[in-house]
């Protein structure tokens, strides 16, 4: 059974040299869409509606939790990410080494602060365009 134990998160400015991005908790990578057109025959039988698929694919959103750690350079880095109006680069890294590439900018940046647990970051990102797959 493959688990997300020691998956790790990079940033990058040019998409060359990454940086780690500490306290990877959880990671909820997305779900990629597309869309379709109704061609349903106004005289159909069969009762269900018909669909062909067309227009543009969206990779979707990444999500983020991390241990919240304010002098880690790669925390301090996605802070500055979410500051900018421009894309930058980012990597998935999984136990077994696939790695997934993307370009993207952060639409979202929070805080959990329990009173009896860890304080945490979340961290959302928009990509923009076609994520790369490189299978380990």
């Amino acid at each position: 059974m493959a688990q997300g134990y020691k998956t790790k998160f990079y940033r990058s400015n040019d998409g060359s040299a990454y940086t780690q991005v500490a306290g990877l908790l959880d990671i909820d990578p997305g779900e990629e869409s597309r869309g379709s057109s109704d061609v349903t025959p106004i005289d159909g039988t069969s009762g269900y509606m018909e669909f062909d698929p067309v227009g543009l694919r969206d990779a979707g959103e990444v999500s983020l939790t991390l241990k919240w750690a304010p002098s880690d350079a790669g925390q301090t880095a996605l802070r500055a990410d979410f500051d900018a109006d421009v894309n930058f680069n980012y990597k998935i890294e999984y136990p077994e080494g696939t790695t997934v590439e993307f370009v993207g900018h952060i639409t979202g940046w929070g805080q959990a602060v329990p009173k009896d647990n860890q304080i945490t970051r979340t961290v959302k990102f928009k990509i923009s365009g076609k994520p790369t797959v490189t299978e380990a």
